[in-house]
């Protein structure tokens, strides 16, 4: 079966994430069309969009390279995600319906049954990328799920033994209770508290 071009682009974002390509590896666009049976273009189109999002170098006449984790862009990523995961708490609690509130909660009951720190990672992922949606800003939700692929990305490169999980469940329900009770303001700081958690076991796990 001849595969779309978004599930493409999804398992290589994957893979370019936790590291399974790693930084400064060639990404060769016959190994990709042979990998999921399919042409040139969806191929292309993949990689085209991995490079909008920062995740891929394009050099033509040369090739695809998977980018080099940058500190400073840790920095500039954290910055200017430390300023508008509040905005999303606000707009969030106003806009986000039933049915994205179960969802939530779905991937929250998900996070109680493991204790893999990867698939722990990805539900956390989805968590932001439907509280970002429930915002109803296109331009919000873009912006902040492409800082969190790359937060994603320094953190598997960081390393992640350590204690972050073990409140990770109860934290997203204090931020789905919030929203549920349309608290704008509450949701939004407990969004800044989890984001800043965040950072510091990053830079914690960099230190060692």
């Amino acid at each position: 079966m001849v595969m779309s071009e978004a599930p493409i682009y999804t398992e290589l974002k994957k893979k370019i994430l936790f590291l399974e390509y790693s930084p400064g590896s060639v990404l060769r666009e016959k190994e990709i069309m042979e990998r999921f049976g399919v042409s040139r273009p969806p191929a292309r189109e993949a990689l085209m969009r991995l490079e909008i999002d920062g995740l891929v170098r394009i050099i033509p006449h040369v090739g695809t390279f998977v980018a080099d984790i940058s500190f400073q862009q840790l920095k500039n990523v954290f910055e200017v995600n430390s300023h508008l995961v509040g905005l999303v708490g606000q707009l969030a609690a106003a806009r986000i319906t039933r049915a994205e509130l179960d969802d939530v909660r779905r991937q929250i009951d998900a996070m109680k049954k493991t204790r893999d720190s990867q698939v722990l990672m990805q539900l956390d992922q989805e968590i932001h990328r439907i509280i970002n949606r429930a915002t109803k800003n296109e331009v919000l939700s873009k912006t902040l799920n492409a800082l969190h692929d790359q937060s994603v990305r320094i953190w598997a490169f960081s390393g992640n033994d350590n204690e972050y999980w073990n409140d990770l469940a109860t934290e997203h329900e204090n931020i789905a209770a919030a929203l549920e009770r349309r608290d704008g303001e509450l949701a939004a700081e407990l969004l800044k508290r989890h984001s800043k958690r965040f950072v510091e076991d990053i830079r914690s796990q960099l230190a060692v």
